[in-house]
């Protein structure tokens, strides 16, 4: 609360609501390696501007974790729930970043909504995720905890398409986004 009673307001750069976004070409797209799975697991990395600010909308997609536990990524339809709804253990994560590189920056992360992911291959080849009525929450970019009277967005709809190139090297940690990346692929949004 404000001295005089008010309920404070987060200054939240990403609108509460936001209409479909059409499709919108890829600033990243890549497949890079789990971190100490020999290449033998991967994580994808599928990355949009929204249009018009320097706002992020990313999937992710996680060999072996949330809806690709005991498997691989695939193409399929999705619904963010359950494992998938949590930073840390999530295999199709959906994240968001409101005012990337200023000192406004939020990291948003979804708790609803649909994902289709209609194409994902391997170097060269093309990767295509459609998102349906997604739902975020603000969370903290390090704990990945939701923030106390944070921000919160919907989109309601985007198809993000690309072509990927494979990365080498590690890809992060034991979560679905909360490691630390090398060779190249590094964990933030549209990083």
């Amino acid at each position: 609360m404000q001295p005089d009673g008010d309920p404070v307001v987060p200054s939240c750069p990403i609108a509460m609501t936001n209409a479909d976004m059409g499709s919108l070409s890829a600033t990243k797209a890549q497949m890079c390696n789990v971190s100490g799975s020999m290449g033998t697991a991967h994580w994808y990395k599928l990355a949009a501007a929204m249009p018009g600010s320097m706002n992020y909308v990313q999937v992710d997609l996680w060999d072996k974790l949330g809806a690709f536990a005991g498997g691989v990524v695939h193409t399929g339809t999705f619904t963010i729930t359950g494992d998938d709804a949590n930073p840390d253990k999530c295999g199709v994560c959906v994240r968001a970043m409101g005012a990337k590189g200023t000192a406004d920056q939020k990291t948003y992360f979804a708790i609803g909504g649909t994902v289709n992911v209609t194409a994902v291959g391997t170097n060269g080849q093309p990767i295509s995720a459609t998102l349906s009525n997604i739902s975020f929450v603000e969370i903290d970019a390090t704990s990945h905890k939701p923030v106390a009277s944070g921000c919160s967005t919907s989109v309601a709809g985007a198809k993000l398409d690309g072509v990927v190139m494979q990365v080498g090297g590690g890809g992060g940690g034991t979560g679905g986004g909360g490691g630390s990346g090398a060779g190249g692929c590094l964990p933030g949004i549209a990083d």
